[in-house]
């Protein structure tokens, strides 16, 4: 399959190096409104086209995927527009900022025959499986803490984005506790502060989540400065036994690359054998209600996700 990616940031490296390296599928455009930056980015990896819009790669080349490495901001209006093309989405989370708008993907993208794959790599990193083990066989209620905290060489767009840990750093946190505690979030009080004397984009965000089995997670997680920062994985503890620093295999395949192989293999299998995706709406439904949380500095109900699509409202005839 074609594919084109939207979006030359720093992540469309990553993609780039492990789409070329699967023989199913072709990179033949990359797109950014900065057309300096996309020409760069495909002289790097040898992608025949560098474009300003989707329309434009579209145009040029039979193109049946595309991939969504713009801004969280950005996310839903790409990823629909694509969809609207008739194209495949493989996208980087967050799906969307709102679970309103997730629900209205998934269900444009299941009516339209069209696979739309989310990136949720931290789950499958091989240094959270130990997590993984040490929560296996526990029932609720669970106690589960994370301090996850880093620093960016390059910022990229977090520098102007509201709530940057929130939307781009817990994002991951709300899927992999999903693996740990399986009952439904109830409530998230979130707080969100900006550290500018560290950079444009340092933040520190705290989150008490509670959920309905009576379990709770507590995270801590940060853009920060030196003599702050833990690993990417962070520090985990589940009733008081630390899992930190993480155990794995030193040549263990990263999480990223197991995420895309998996999408790829989606868009080969079709979107008939695509189950309705729960745990990634619940995400965004947790991400939703935190950005709300951190808004107005009370704690927040996290909707419930529909646990099949909506039903379709039939039109009448006046």
């Amino acid at each position: 399959m074609n594919a084109v990616i939207i979006g030359c940031g720093v992540i469309a490296s990553r993609w780039l190096r492990t789409l070329s390296a699967d023989p199913r599928i072709r990179v033949v455009a990359v797109v950014d409104p900065d057309l300096a930056r996309a020409r760069v980015l495909a002289a790097s990896y040898g992608v025949a086209r560098a474009a300003a819009t989707l329309t434009e790669a579209a145009s040029a080349a039979a193109v049946q995927v595309a991939v969504n490495l713009t801004p969280p901001a950005a996310h839903t209006a790409v990823t629909r527009h694509a969809l609207r093309a008739g194209l495949h989405v493989l996208t980087e989370k967050p799906l969307a900022l709102t679970l309103a708008d997730a629900v209205d993907l998934v269900t444009t993208a299941r009516t339209s025959g069209r696979v739309l794959a989310v990136m949720h790599n931290r789950v499958l990193d091989p240094q959270f499986q130990p997590v993984v083990a040490a929560c296996a066989g526990r029932s609720g209620p669970l106690a589960v803490t994370a301090d996850v905290l880093v620093g960016l060489a390059d910022p990229g767009f977090r520098s102007t984005q509201s709530y940057p840990v929130t939307t781009d750093l817990a994002v991951h946190a709300f899927d992999q506790i999903q693996v740990l505690i399986s009952a439904a979030p109830v409530q998230v009080f979130c707080t969100e502060t900006a550290l500018p004397f560290i950079g444009a984009h340092a933040s520190l965000a705290t989150m008490t989540i509670t959920f309905a089995d009576g379990s709770v997670f507590g995270y801590r997680g940060g853009f920060t400065g030196p003599g702050l920062t833990t690993s990417a994985t962070g520090t985990w503890q589940v009733h008081g036994t630390p899992l930190d620093p993480p155990v794995s295999t030193p040549d263990a395949t990263p999480g990223y690359q197991r995420c895309i192989t998996a999408m790829i293999d989606m868009l080969h299998t079709g979107p008939a054998a695509a189950a309705w995706p729960v745990t990634a709406l619940r995400s965004i439904a947790l991400l939703d209600a935190a950005r709300r949380s951190a808004a107005t500095g009370r704690p927040v109900t996290v909707a419930a996700v529909p646990h099949q699509p909506p039903t379709p409202t039939s039109s009448r005839r006046p």
